[in-house]
């Protein structure tokens, strides 16, 4: 159940997948081996509040199809109109694009996000706007409505549309976005993301919305427990199966 409140985290993830026919994979940036492979690539949007992780919106990137970006769009959008309004949106400098900011700020959600050193704000490029390793401004960037402030530590950029917020607040508010990195661990090692070898795209994203029901049915269990997803699903397969299922009876009595 989603509460009022919490965070929307949008990020993407990547697997390596070799097919000569597959209509999801395709030649995929892997930020994780560093280099571009033949794999598919999954856009997801998560609410969060911090422990819960709740999967609000999914899509699969297809080569010729909407790009990440605007598959990002119809997610927020998505979730405005199911009348999700989070404290803040986050999400890493590759989502920072004019689209997602102004569309964010039509919507009147507040966001913290990283972004990249060659934007320009107030027409300065970022990279030569501070020597020192800290700064902070607010300004406008370029085609995008809403004013901004900008923190920079070392080589890192953050941006919010909350002007009220300090570096460290920023900083602190970011930081709740590995909320995904473990969402994504959690598909991949314990609930079959990666794992399919269908090659049609409809029933890839039926495996890997199958995956998803799993993740909350198991998280669910786990935190009435107090246990973790893990430790839920190791003691789950530890134990032994009953003679007769109960819907098992269905099947006798339809018979």
């Amino acid at each position: 159940m989603i509460l009022e409140g919490g965070y929307l985290v949008l990020d993407d993830t990547t697997w390596e997948r070799w097919a000569k026919h597959s209509e999801a994979v395709s030649w995929v940036w892997s930020s994780s081996a560093g280099h571009i492979t033949q794999g598919m690539q999954v856009v997801l949007l998560i609410w969060t509040d911090g422990k819960r992780k709740i999967p609000v919106s999914m899509r699969l990137w297809q080569k010729g199809g909407k790009s990440k970006v605007e598959l990002a769009q119809e997610m927020l959008s998505e979730a405005a109109e199911w009348g999700i309004c989070p404290n803040y949106v986050l999400f890493d400098s590759w989502y920072s694009s004019r689209r997602i900011l102004n569309l964010l700020s039509e919507l009147g959600w507040k966001y913290v996000a990283r972004i990249k050193s060659n934007r320009l704000l107030s027409g300065e490029r970022l990279c030569g706007k501070w020597r020192q390793r800290f700064g902070q401004a607010c300004g406008h960037l370029k085609q995008v409505d809403q004013e901004v402030r900008i923190i920079k530590d070392g080589k890192r950029y953050w941006v919010t549309n909350e002007l009220k917020l300090k570096p460290a607040q920023i900083k602190r508010q970011y930081r709740v976005r590995q909320q995904i990195e473990e969402t994504f661990r959690l598909l991949k090692q314990e609930f079959g993301w990666g794992g399919s070898s269908t090659r049609k795209a409809k029933a890839e994203t039926a495996n890997l919305n199958l995956g998803l029901i799993a993740l909350c049915l198991t998280q669910q269990a786990a935190l009435t427990q107090r246990q973790t997803v893990y430790a839920f699903k190791r003691e789950l397969f530890q134990r032994s199966v009953p003679n007769q299922l109960p819907f098992l009876q269905h099947f006798l009595a339809a018979a």
